[in-house]
């Protein structure tokens, strides 16, 4: 297993994996596009044994003088639950602590995606808010918040 930046050649894989998962809720191209190009936070997990595919991903941006916000992290349905996404959310943790002045981190997830509530809060992330109709299909989500 292997945790790296994104780069531009895996734009192809990382939207494959992007319209798999979050369907209408996707980032388009251009977006991620930009994403890699600005230098954000964003790691790949990709198993070496099956030819570098990756098969998930976190996007991290700044977002306020004191605040970073986990807008993207996906691993792929059949990696769920063998320790990946622990994996992958550990890494970007120790990477976003050594940004200057950053006390807090937050992020949005469905209030239906109980595995990934699980994760967040295995990492001490806490919900701090509810915002209704967030997701397309009127889904809801929870703001969580880890203060670092």
């Amino acid at each position: 297993m292997m945790i790296e930046r994104v780069k531009l050649d895996d734009l192809e894989q990382l939207m494959k994996i992007e319209k798999k998962v979050f369907k209408e809720d996707a980032f388009s191209r251009d977006t991620i596009k930009k994403l890699i190009i600005q230098n954000t936070l964003f790691l790949k997990i990709q198993d070496n044994s099956l030819s570098n595919k990756i098969i998930g991903f976190i996007i991290a941006i700044k977002d306020d003088e004191n605040r970073i916000n986990i807008i993207n992290f996906v691993i792929q349905k059949k990696f769920q639950k063998q320790g990946y996404g622990a994996l992958l959310l550990s890494e970007a943790l120790e990477k976003i602590k050594k940004v200057k002045d950053v006390k807090r981190i937050i992020l949005n997830v469905k209030t239906s995606n109980g595995s990934a509530i699980n994760l967040y809060k295995k990492f001490k992330f806490r919900i701090i808010g509810k915002i209704e109709k967030y997701y397309h299909q009127n889904e809801s989500a929870y703001l969580m918040e880890l203060k670092i």
